[in-house]
């Protein structure tokens, strides 16, 4: 019988710990998002249910063999009796036995399976809260960009619609043709729609978010934020190859290789015989013929492996062990190459940032106050200013483009590093 100590942990894994899902507000608490994760994700709630399957398999293989329990009732008369003048009750015979099969050389590996399979199942669902929790950030990420795209472009617009008036009235007294009139126009309008697509990207990541968090997702509206979340949002402490060993997908196939070893061992030992012994009890009424009245049959079968010796099952255990390993070997390099090469275009990124941010935009804003200053004092006009306006703003626009490239590397680090927070309920 399963005893209480061992339904324990399939109890915790269906209850997650009394934890309870409830909407994450602040996108920077990680914590927050991945109780959530852990609790709500449908996909997550719905590969628990392998880990359940995968306990209850491996509890079950720790189990003996049931033993079979039979009777028998023999030398039933039928018509005359032999001596003539027996009673009915004096010549039957009737026997209670048992039986048990004993496994020999199969349990070990068998429970060996068993165990390497739950872990198997339960780096599978790490595995998922993993990607799930990389993609809830992304989703928060692309939510983030296109929420600080929509706050330059409001301005762009902004100064594109004051830009346009004043080219209508110019036209209005012939001071510039009616062509440039159109082009501006056309310019607005194309402004008009990069915003409207930033506005329904804000929207589109939210929905994505909340599909995966399988809750309300956290919001980020202002520029500020967005350009806070895109640059810290994803930090990279502990984000290193010494990671790379501890990724749950590489432990899965670490488990399943174990496992497939353990099915091959299960496999090459169907060739010993398991025997079947079987004890009896004969109670014998038919005594006038000279039989005992009371006797005890003990009985041995073994089955002859002859044929089916477990040969397919140990060459697909043995390829599949080979398999895992290979499959290890090849995604653990993968992820070191992916981990430098991100590393490596994070480092360009932060350049263009660096460049952006100390010489770029300030020297922008530097000029936008000169050119207002001089059209205050009546040196320059107004279209001037709103041209340099909108120079700077389509640098901040390039430089929320770099902050979202350089959030991507970022997640890709970590991606390859394995470094996310550890799921609330464990393993």
């Amino acid at each position: 019988m399963i005893s209480v100590a061992q339904l324990l942990p399939l109890i915790l894994v269906m209850s997650d710990g009394g934890l309870t899902a409830s909407s994450v507000t602040d996108p920077f608490d990680e914590r927050a998002l991945a109780a959530a994760l852990w609790v709500a994700s449908p996909d997550i709630v719905a590969a628990k249910g392998s880990v359940i399957d995968a306990d209850a398999n491996e509890q079950r293989a720790a189990l003996l063999p049931n033993p079979a329990l039979n009777a028998s009732w023999g030398t039933i008369p039928i018509g005359r009796r032999n001596p003539a003048g027996l009673s009915f009750n004096q010549v039957p015979n009737y026997t209670l036995g048992a039986s048990q099969l004993f496994e020999l050389g199969k349990r070990g590996p068998r429970k060996e399976a068993a165990r390497a399979s739950a872990e198997e199942m339960r780096w599978s669902l790490r595995e998922l809260f993993r990607e799930r929790f990389l993609d809830v950030l992304r989703a928060i990420g692309e939510q983030s960009l296109a929420s600080a795209r929509q706050a330059v472009l409001e301005r762009l617009v902004s100064d594109s619609e004051e830009t346009l008036r004043l080219q209508r009235l110019r036209a209005g007294k012939g001071d510039v043709a009616g062509l440039e009139v159109d082009r501006l126009e056309v310019e607005h309008l194309r402004l008009l729609s990069s915003l409207g697509e930033a506005r329904a990207g804000i929207e589109q990541a939210a929905a994505a978010c909340a599909l995966i968090l399988g809750d309300r997702c956290p919001r980020v509206t202002s520029l500020d934020d967005s350009l806070r979340y895109l640059a810290a949002a994803v930090p990279l402490e502990g984000a290193d190859e010494s990671g790379i060993e501890r990724r749950p997908d590489l432990r899965a196939l670490e488990s399943s290789e174990r496992r497939a070893r353990a099915e091959g061992v299960l496999a090459r030992r169907q060739a010993i015989p398991d025997p079947t012994v079987s004890a009896a009890v004969t109670h014998d009424a038919f005594e006038v013929s000279g039989n005992q009245p009371n006797s005890v049959t003990l009985s041995l079968s073994l089955p002859l492996p002859l044929f089916d010796r477990g040969q397919p099952e140990a060459v697909r255990a043995s390829a599949r062990a080979a398999l895992a390993a290979r499959q290890r070997e090849v995604l653990r390099q993968s992820s070191r190459r992916a981990l430098s090469a991100e590393r490596e275009r994070l480092a360009v990124l932060t350049e263009r940032t660096r460049r952006l941010d100390d010489k770029a935009i300030p020297m922008a804003r530097a000029t936008v106050d000169r050119v207002e200053s001089a059209a205050r004092r009546g040196g320059a006009a107004l279209q001037d200013v709103l041209l340099a306006r909108r120079a700077m703003e389509e640098l901040q626009l390039d430089r929320v483009d770099v902050a979202g490239e350089a959030f991507e590397a970022r997640l890709e680090i970590r991606r390859a590093a394995g470094s996310v927070p550890e799921p609330p309920g464990g393993l």
